[in-house]
This record gives structure tokens, sequence and C-alpha cells, in this order.
């Protein structure tokens, strides 16, 4: 496994090129704030708890000197299936999105007859 302190490079390299980068987790704490502080489109959901509400505020505050939006609160007040946006690109405060679909319609393992039906099809 390769160190945070190498990936932060790597991303800090990609930019340097124009190459665009996402990165994905579900658990903030596996990310290096430095290397996040290199993004400029943020799309965060609720977290969970306040360790990783701190990692992504002090990303997102080293990120913008000049920003004094209030994160830490703003992801306090985040419901489900809400999204945080941070544009770097873009002047004013982040904003707030819900996907019009978030939401999942998988329900389970099908039947044996549901089965038989699909194969038929």
């Amino acid at each position: 496994m390769r160190s945070m302190e190498c990936r932060r490079h790597e991303v800090q390299q990609a930019r340097a090129f124009g190459v665009g980068v996402v990165i994905a987790t579900q658990n903030p704490m596996d990310l290096d704030y430095r290397a996040l502080s290199n993004a400029g489109v943020w799309c965060i959901g609720r977290l969970q708890t306040d360790a990783d509400r701190a990692r992504v505020v002090e990303g997102m505050r080293l990120a913008s000197a000049v920003d004094a939006v209030d994160y830490d609160a703003m992801l306090r007040q985040l419901p489900q299936r809400w999204f945080l946006i941070r544009n770097a690109h873009a002047s004013g405060p982040p904003q707030w999105v819900q996907p019009r679909w978030a939401i999942t319609l998988m329900r389970g393992p099908m039947t044996r007859a549901e089965i038989r039906r699909a194969r038929a099809a």
C-alpha cells in the first residue's frame, strides 16, 4: 500500500498536467487533507462522526484561505440524501443539493419464480 504522502504528490502532479482526478470514499479519515486541498469541486454527503467532519473541514479551510464560511455548522445540518457542493472556481458560499433520484430500487434477492421469468425473457 502506498503512503498518503506519495498519493498527495501524485494528485498535485496530475493537477499540474491538467488531469482530472475523482476521489471517493466512505471514510474521510483515509484521505490526506493536504491532498484534498488540491480539489476544485467538493461533493460532500452526510458525515456521521465528529472526526470525519473535522478532517473534511480542515481540508476545506486549507483549500480556501479566504472563505469565512462555517463549514462545520453546514455539515452538521446536512440532512440525509443531501450534498454540500463547494466549487473553488465559483464565487459565493457552498451550495446544498438534493439529487432527484437519491433512492435505490433494489429490494433484495430475487425469488425462484422471478429468476425463471427473467431467464425466459
